[in-house]
């Protein structure tokens, strides 16, 4: 009924080889080439000294900010500015002097009562009804 299969172990080696070996082809190799570029992408961990040495240079960039801003007379926007470099720091700088500039302008002094003052108005100012009437006849006989 039942038939025994025997191998040998020269058959038996063959076969656990060329299984590892298909193995290693169609699994193994696509999932280290897969991690290999997964780890190109992998950022490298900084040294104590390169981390130092970026923190000096956001203090430094801070500081510039701030000198910047008090400058321009917008220290005040220190606290919600924040630019990642020069470039962005210019253009805010100009965005926001140019707004301030627009206030200072909006709210500066207008005068309303802004009338030339002519010789009637000012004998009325004086209650001098004598040369009141006289400035008018004058203009009546120009």
């Amino acid at each position: 009924m039942s038939e025994e299969i025997s191998f040998t172990q020269e058959q038996l080696d063959e076969a656990v080889t060329t299984a590892k070996t298909q193995w290693e082809t169609e699994v193994l190799n696509p999932v280290q080439s897969e991690r290999d570029e997964l780890l190109l992408c992998k950022p490298k961990e900084l040294s104590e000294d390169e981390v130092k040495l970026q923190t000096k240079q956001q203090e430094l960039f801070s500081k510039e900010v701030a000198l910047t801003l008090k400058e321009n007379g917008l220290e005040k926007f220190a606290s919600i500015v924040k630019v990642a470099n020069e470039e962005e720091l210019k253009e805010v700088v100009e965005a926001l002097t140019f707004v301030v500039n627009e206030f200072k302008v909006e709210m500066g002094y207008k005068p309303t009562d802004h009338k030339q003052n002519d010789k009637y108005s000012q004998f009325e100012k004086n209650k001098d009804t004598k040369n009141m009437i006289g400035s008018k006849l004058a203009n009546l006989f120009k």
